[in-house]
């Protein structure tokens, strides 16, 4: 439609690097430009590839891209040589270019308007799970279309594959923006530098008072005292008959709450012994028992056991407690799952029985340690007899449907902790024998009957119109509970102010910084502190601890690049390869990084501060560390990169993050008059500086 209707130039907007570099070849047989126009766009690709050394004119994704801009396609994302980027934008801009696959990323900043505008999908990935575009997305991507002085209007296309509300549609193209907000964070690199400057604690409240994030809680307040005026009215309004009674029977059930969350922290610690016990781990994961799978905060909800694996063991021969067990979980994936982007689906609607969460989405076997077994349910299903069949699978995720279904209003049933698990603790036992006690009083209780009337209507099951003014009650006092809480948690937030929270941080890591020598007890900034407050780029308290214990003094200037690479941050990788030399040369330095990074952790962790050590520690990854490691011993980019699965375009960036933070570490080292260590973070920078990751710009 495009072409015969002259729609042109486009841009075809996809949320996948890998989708762009995929969907032109769906275009073989189209050629969108002219002999005149091919001479023009060879000519242009020629004068570029002048600013890159000639040993790089070859690289494979150097002449893949000519053939396709010559017919008039591009492609445009982050993960692009930087130098082909520039060309494509290039080519665009002269019209050359008639249609270009590109990641949103393309309409940030750039002024290159087009004719139409194509969404593939309405959906995005954006980290944590799958979205709708957000109002601002889907304008500032659609705003591409309609060039001024050359056509009347733009012309917008979205591809939607899948059943869509007209409120979302509308929300989406017509609703509100997000809000700016600010993410003023206090870090360590800055708490020094003011510390460094004047008088500490009262610059960096300075700084605080007059940052954007204080103004927004300022701008905040009149508001919630405006709402906390009308809560106040509408309590006031709120009459409950018989309310001593009502509040007796809330407080049971308060009650009854309270002790079900402490038997349930009781049954999860007993769950996991048992499951880290070989022994047990065979009679609790049968074929068909559903387990909860939880991995930190993303909660996968719940799954279909297929299978317990052991590794670790080979014929028995290593002992029982040296064995580990992966759980082959049948579990309902978000779109994506067949290319490699696990997350879990989305929760599933009450009114979409007998359906998959959204379209798209699919139930797959995933591996799942058992570490990561939150719950174990008393419900087992009877699995097909081959999953290899996606039918197969689907009815499976079918089956939990319906029973997300039947179980809207309560939880799955669990395994009996006393008859199935035999727990026998004194104090689990005491909170069974409360709540039991607490479940009489409120069976006994008037408001007893009128509540389960109440939750037999709600749930379309009938029962009947008595205790209707006890439940008109009871809902009043509900109500009347809400308000006092929703008021209390405002008058919080009106009285602590943003100031005062940043007071506590503050503290905290001043804390952190005098523990590990950075400021002394007067928050005078130490030698330590002097070469932290030249980091920007990574960590500045684990590179100054690697710094001062020797750690980087001991390594080459190669072995110091390849070292600093793992505190850059690139996307998750599921392939790269370390030699035999990379691994010699550190495997001793990268675990006094990880030993190093622990200590760090847990200081601040000591000091009040919210930090996961686990998951600090595993932050700094040997992603890049092969790769660092060949380039600055000069190895041909292509070969690199074959070290890798990151894109061209991730591996250059991190590359000259990379180069940064040399620099950075170099200031560091000269700050404390550590000459010889200064130059060798200055020879590993100059290591990196060469081909086509310092290739000059197209623009300059």
């Amino acid at each position: 439609m495009i072409v015969s209707r002259d729609f042109y130039p486009v841009i075809v907007f996809s949320f996948s690097r890998r989708e762009c570099e995929e969907h032109p070849k769906a275009l073989q047989k189209l050629d969108f430009t002219s002999a005149e126009e091919k001479t023009q766009i060879r000519e242009i690709f020629s004068n570029a590839l002048l600013c890159m050394p000639e040993e790089d004119r070859e690289l494979k994704a150097v002449v893949n891209i000519l053939p396709l801009l010559e017919r008039g396609i591009g492609i445009h994302h982050s993960g692009l040589l930087p130098i082909i980027k520039e060309l494509v934008e290039i080519l665009f801009g002269e019209s050359l270019v008639k249609c270009l696959f590109a990641t949103e990323t393309f309409a940030m900043g750039l002024n290159m308007p087009a004719r139409t505008v194509v969404f593939t999908a309405v959906k995005k990935f954006d980290g944590q799970e799958m979205r709708a575009l957000a109002p601002g997305e889907y304008t500032q991507m659609s705003g591409r279309a309609g060039r001024r002085g050359k056509d009347d209007r733009g012309i917008c296309i979205i591809m939607v594959d899948e059943q869509m509300e007209k409120e979302s549609l509308q929300n989406m193209c017509m609703g509100q923006p997000q809000p700016l907000n600010s993410e003023f964070k206090l870090s360590y690199f800055s708490i020094l530098n003011l510390l460094k400057r004047a008088s500490g604690t009262v610059n960096a409240e300075y700084v605080i008072a007059r940052s954007f994030h204080q103004f927004q809680h300022t701008r905040a307040v009149p508001a919630k005292l405006a709402r906390v005026a009308a809560i106040d009215e509408e309590r006031s309004a709120l009459v409950v008959a018989g309310e001593a009674a009502v509040r007796e029977y809330a407080e049971l059930r308060a009650g009854i709450a309270t002790c079900e969350k402490e038997m349930l922290v009781h049954i999860n610690a007993e769950t996991a012994a048992r499951l880290a016990d070989p022994a047990h781990v065979q009679n609790f994961l049968k074929a068909g028992r559903m387990i909860r799978v939880r991995d930190g905060d993303t909660d996968w909800g719940w799954g279909v056991v297929v299978n317990v694996v052991e590794v670790g063991a080979e014929d028995g021969a290593a002992p029982a407690g040296d064995r580990s067990y992966v759980v082959d979980t049948l579990l309902q994936c978000a779109p994506g799952a067949a290319e490699g982007k696990l997350a879990p689906a989305p929760r599933i609607a009450h009114n979409k029985t007998g359906q998959l969460s959204e379209k798209g989405c699919t139930v797959e076997v995933v591996p799942v340690s058992l570490k990561l077994v939150a719950g174990v349910s008393a419900i087992r299903l009877t699995l097909p007899d081959d999953l290899r069949q996606r039918n197969a699978r689907e009815s499976v995720g079918l089956a939990l449907n319906e029973l997300h279904q039947r179980f809207a209003h309560e939880a799955f049933p669990r395994i009996d902790p006393v008859a199935d698990m035999g727990m026998s603790d004194p104090d689990f036992l005491d909170t069974v024998a409360r709540c039991e006690k607490l479940e009489r009083k409120l069976k006994k209780h008037p408001m007893f009957k009128a509540a389960s009337s109440a939750k037999a209507r709600a749930s379309g099951a009938g029962g009947g119109d008595g205790g209707g003014a006890e439940r008109f009650a009871l809902e009043q006092f509900e109500r009347k509970a809400a308000l006092d809480e929703e008021a209390a948690a405002l008058r919080v937030e009106i009285k602590s102010t943003e100031l005062s929270k940043f007071r506590h941080e503050l503290a905290s890591r001043a804390r952190v910084l005098t523990r590990l020598g950075h400021v002394d007890q007067d928050q005078v900034v130490l030698l330590k502190g002097r070469a932290a407050c030249e980091v920007d780029t990574a960590d500045e308290l684990l590179v100054t601890e690697l710094m001062f214990n020797g750690c980087f003094g001991r390594l080459d200037h190669h072995q110091l690049v390849a070292l600093s690479s793992c505190f850059m941050p690139v996307e998750k990788s599921n392939h790269f390869v370390m030699s035999s030399e990379t691994k010699g040369a550190l495997d001793g330095p990268m675990r006094e990084l990880k030993e190093t990074a622990k200590m760090v952790a847990e200081v601040q962790l000591e000091c009040k501060l919210p930090i996961e050590v686990d998951d600090f520690v595993e932050s700094f990854k040997p992603t890049l560390v092969e790769v660092a490691y060949c380039w600055s011993k000069g190895m041909h980019f292509d070969e690199v990169c074959k070290k890798t699965d990151l894109f061209e375009g991730t591996v250059i960036r991190a590359l000259r993050r990379l180069d940064e933070l040399m620099m950075e570490l170099h200031k560091a080292a000269a700050a404390v008059g550590d000459g010889d260590l200064a130059a060798k973070f200055q020879a590993g920078a100059e290591s990196l500086r060469h081909g086509v990751v310092f290739a000059a710009s197209l623009y300059l």
